[in-house]
C-alpha cells in the first residue's frame, strides 16, 4: 500500500507535469536548509524538547547539532539569513539590517532585492553550476537568479495584499499558482500565523517534489512571531515550535519513503535567540520631545537626529555630521538616559559595529526593547520578546541540526552562523568564498 505521502506526490506531478523549467535529478547531491524564525539554541537542551519535538530530536540522533551557534550583529532576520547563504558577516554582504536606513515613511523600506546583496552567496554559485535551487520564503530573495523563488516581501499599505505582491515577484513567472491550482494559495490578502505558514509548507512540498533543486531554501516565521508577543518562555511559543517540528516531520518522512536519505543533507538552523523585556523604547519620540525630528501623520517629515531601532539596539544618525556642536548636545542627552548604554563609532569593534553613516550604536539594557513607533511615549510599559542585540549573549544564540548525506555524528560545542553556507559549499561541491 503506497503511504499517503507518496499519493500526495502522484498526484502532484500528475497536476503539475507540464510546468516548463530545469528538474534535478534525485541521484545528485542535494541540500534542504530549513530556517525556524527565533530557534533558540537552548531549545535543544530542554527536558521536553525529545517528547514534544520528535522529528527535530530523531534529526539530532541521525548527525549532528549544536546549541550554541554565534548569530551576526545586529541579530535580525535578513543580515542572519544572507551570512547564511554567503558565509561572511554583514560589513561584507551589505544586509546591515531588516530595514535600510531610510528615514522617510518611518524606514518603511526592507532590504527585499537580492540586488543589495555585495558578495557571492550560495544562489549565485549554484548558477554558475547549472544547479537547480528553490527558495520559499527566504529573505533578500526579489530579483534572485533562482529556478524556481517564492521571495518574502510584504506590503507596508493596503495599496496591494501581500499575495498579489509575491504573485508580481515570484519566478518563474506565475510559480505560484502550481499552488493555487492544488488550492493552498489564497486569490489575494495577507495570510498570516499559522495559515501563512502552513500555505509556505504545501508550497515546499510542492516544488520540492515537482523540481527535484539541488539547494532548498526554506523559512519558517511563526516562532519569531509568537516569541514577540507572548515572550520566549510563553507556551505560545512552544506550541509554535512544536507546530513547526510537525511540519519538519513530513519533510523527513517525504525522505524515508522515497528513500532519499543517501543523496540529501537536512540541515535545521535559525537566525536570532530571544529575550524578554518590559518596556518598550521609542527612541525617535525622545528625539522629537527636543525638537530635533518633527512627525506629521505618523511619519517622519524632518530630522537633525533619528534612530533606526531593531530590538536589541539603535542606530542613530545625525544628519549633518560636520555639526560638532549638535552632535555633543546628542552625545550629552544620550549619555543622561538610564535606559541604555551609548557607544561611539570609536568605541565599535568588529562585531558591534555600524555602517559608517551611524555616529551612535545604543544598547539596550535587559528590560528594554527599543521600538519604531511614533505614536507612544518615549518609553511604554509593555512585556513580550525580543532580539537584535548583542549576538555574544547565551539568550541569543541559536540551534543547528543537520543529519543525512555527508554529515557525521557528533555535538558540536559551538559555531558562528557563517559556518552553515560554508558546510552546505562543501556539501554541494561549490567554491562559495575564493582563497
Amino acid at each position: 500500500m503506497k503511504s499517503k505521502i507518496q499519493i500526495l506526490i502522484f498526484g502532484i506531478l500528475i497536476i503539475s507535469g507540464c510546468e516548463q523549467g530545469p528538474i534535478g535529478n534525485w541521484q545528485d547531491p542535494r541540500v534542504i536548509l530549513i530556517s525556524i524564525d527565533g530557534f533558540r539554541g537552548d531549545l535543544l537542551t530542554k527536558k521536553s524538547f525529545k517528547r514534544d519535538c520528535p522529528n527535530m530530536s530523531r534529526l539530532m540522533t541521525m548527525g549532528i547539532y549544536c546549541n550554541n551557534v554565534q548569530s551576526v550583529f545586529p541579530s535580525l532576520t535578513y543580515p542572519a539569513h544572507t551570512s547564511m547563504i554567503s558565509g561572511v558577516m554583514p560589513q561584507e554582504h551589505g544586509i546591515v539590517n531588516n530595514r535600510m536606513f531610510i528615514p522617510k515613511n518611518n524606514f518603511v523600506d526592507w532590504y527585499w532585492y537580492a540586488d543589495s546583496i555585495k558578495t557571492p552567496t550560495l544562489i549565485t554559485k549554484l548558477r554558475e553550476k547549472n544547479l537547480v535551487s528553490l527558495g520559499v520564503s527566504w529573505p533578500v530573495t526579489v530579483g534572485a537568479t533562482m529556478d524556481y523563488m517564492l521571495p518574502e516581501i510584504k506590503s507596508v499599505n493596503d495599496s496591494i495584499s501581500t499575495v498579489d505582491l509575491v504573485r508580481k515577484h515570484d519566478h518563474p513567472d506565475r510559480f505560484l499558482e502550481s499552488a493555487k491550482i492544488r488550492g493552498v494559495v489564497p486569490e489575494n490578502g495577507n495570510p498570516q500565523g499559522y495559515v501563512r505558514d502552513l500555505l509556505l509548507h504545501e508550497i515546499f512540498m510542492d516544488a520540492f517534489i515537482r523540481k527535484r533543486p539541488h539547494l532548498s531554501l526554506y523559512h519558517m516565521i511563526q516562532t519569531d512571531h509568537v516569541q514577540h508577543i507572548y515572550g520566549k518562555n510563553s507556551q505560545e511559543s512552544w506550541e509554535a515550535f512544536m507546530f513547526m517540528d510537525s511540519l519538519i516531520g513530513n519533510i523527513m518522512t517525504l525522505l524515508d519513503d522515497n528513500n532519499l536519505w543517501p543523496t540529501t543533507s537536512l540541515i535545521i538552523t535559525g537566525d536570532h535567540g530571544f529575550r524578554n523585556y518590559q518596556k518598550q523604547l521609542a527612541i525617535n519620540k525622545l528625539f522629537d520631545e527636543k525638537g530635533w525630528l518633527s512627525i506629521r501623520d505618523g511619519k517622519i517629515e524632518d530630522w537633525r537626529v533619528v534612530g533606526l531601532a531593531s530590538g536589541g539596539s539603535a542606530f542613530i544618525r545625525i544628519k549633518n555630521h560636520e555639526n560638532d556642536d549638535f552632535k555633543k548636545k546628542v552625545r550629552i542627552v544620550l549619555a543622561k538616559q538610564k535606559e541604555f548604554e551609548t557607544l561611539e563609532r570609536r568605541h565599535m569593534n568588529r562585531l558591534l559595529w555600524s555602517p559608517i553613516e551611524t555616529d551612535f550604536l545604543l544598547m539596550a539594557k535587559k528590560e528594554f526593547c527599543f521600538v519604531q513607533s511614533l505614536d507612544q511615549p518615549y518609553i511604554t510599559e509593555k512585556r513580550g520578546g525580543t532580539h537584535g542585540g548583542d549576538p555574544r549573549n547565551h539568550y541569543l544564540k541559536t540551534g543547528y541540526i543537520a543529519g543525512g548525506r555527508g554529515i557525521e555524528k557528533g555535538i558540536l560545542e559551538n559555531m558562528m552562523i557563517t559556518d552553515v553556507a560554508l558546510q552546505i559549499s562543501a556539501l554541494l561541491d561549490i567554491r562559495l568564498i575564493s582563497d
